[in-house]
């Protein structure tokens, strides 16, 4: 019997707990071993299989000792649609060319549109990457090119839509912009709140009126993501913090936690007096964002200084 049949044997066993000491033996695999790994793999009881790619996940995010980047992309095969989704989500650091080119299929092919939306996210890390050089240019025109098809209203998955948009928003070209300009316009919340996002990713000051607008929205969603778009901008959003101040008071928790964060992402004077007064909170949520908003400001400015 193979280690790796021995392993998932193991694993595979639902009526034992799952032991992350056996786990970790799948770290580091190979791509090599994917048949092998698929072979032992299927004939597990797909709650058991639910529960390992999450505890895999899990175990990733904790420590960048334990690499299963090679087993994600083989259960991206998975015939369970929640397995592959929760390998996607597995994959989001990954940064080698050949995921790039799995996610770029998947997108396509996925029967599952829960599936197909968390690999819309996911290429946004691949977005950032391209539009920041940092990816070969073949590559960053396929994957510009697959998100546009992907976000085109022939696409009747709502979601996937969105999480298109919000990665495609990286890209700073003026079909881009469009997209995003046709997004907002639909007047939809949920296409308003992933244009609002992409606006965060794509940084034109020429987002910044419709910042404005929507950090007085009555909608807690869309005031939550116009302050982290505004926090995106950096200095370059300072025009948007009379707006931003009195949401550091806002009665949804997310929208303020966001506002906080924000000031400290924007600097300045008005923004460090703001984070200085609320750190004395009576409320311990609003001082530790506060705090830690403040830390950001203190670091930018020192390292500004030292440039």
């Amino acid at each position: 019997m193979s280690d790796i049949a021995t392993i998932l044997g193991k694993l595979g066993d639902h009526s034992q707990p799952i032991q992350h000491r056996t786990l970790r033996q799948l770290s580091d695999l190979g791509s090599d071993s994917d048949g092998e790994l698929l072979r032992v793999w299927r004939p597990i009881g797909v709650e058991r299989r639910r529960a390992l790619v999450k505890a895999m996940t899990g175990l990733a995010e904790d420590s960048v000792e334990f690499d299963f980047r090679d087993v994600f992309q083989a259960l991206l095969a998975d015939e369970d649609a929640e397995v592959r989704e929760a390998a996607v989500d597995g994959l989001w650091e990954d940064e080698r060319p050949r995921t790039l080119r799995r996610l770029l299929a998947l997108l396509g092919d996925d029967p599952d549109s829960d599936v197909r939306a968390a690999v819309a996210l996911v290429l946004g890390h691949f977005a950032q990457r391209a539009e920041l050089g940092e990816l070969r240019a073949e590559l960053a025109a396929e994957l510009r090119t697959t998100l546009l098809d992907a976000a085109g209203l022939t696409n009747p998955d709502t979601e996937v839509r969105r999480r298109v948009v919000e990665s495609a928003g990286y890209f700073t070209d003026p079909e881009i912009t469009e997209l995003i300009k046709d997004a907002y316009a639909t007047g939809l919340q949920p296409f308003k709140e992933s244009a609002l996002a992409a606006i965060g990713h794509n940084l034109d000051p020429r987002w910044l009126p419709v910042l404005s607008v929507e950090l007085k929205s009555s909608t807690a969603a869309l005031r939550y993501e116009a302050a982290r778009a505004a926090g995106e901008f950096g200095t370059e959003g300072h025009s948007l913090l009379p707006l931003l101040l009195p949401l550091t008071e806002d009665g949804d928790p997310e929208v303020m936690s966001t506002a906080v964060w924000a000031l400290g992402q924007i600097g300045g004077g008005a923004a460090e007096r703001a984070l200085q007064r609320l750190v004395q909170s009576d409320d311990l949520v609003i001082q530790q964002v506060a705090e830690e908003a403040l830390a950001e400001l203190h670091f930018a400015d020192d390292a500004s200084r030292l440039i």
